[in-house]
């Protein structure tokens, strides 16, 4: 299993619809050493309303 990692979320987009994903909102944020990391592709309005992130967040992530 991967380790847990923290992210701060810096970016959202607006959801777009997708053929092969149905639709995505694309996120980057800033790992807890400082790198970049891109979250994509992302099916956020199905995600579980506590798995819900806002923008300018501390989430955690495998």
């Amino acid at each position: 299993m991967s380790a847990m990692r923290s992210v701060f979320i810096t970016v959202k987009t607006y959801p777009t619809l997708s053929s092969k994903y149905d639709e995505l909102v694309c996120t980057a944020g800033i790992l807890d050493d400082g790198s970049w990391v891109r979250i994509y592709p992302l099916p956020f309005r199905k995600l579980d309303y506590e798995k819900k992130y806002k923008k300018y967040q501390w989430i955690k992530l495998p």
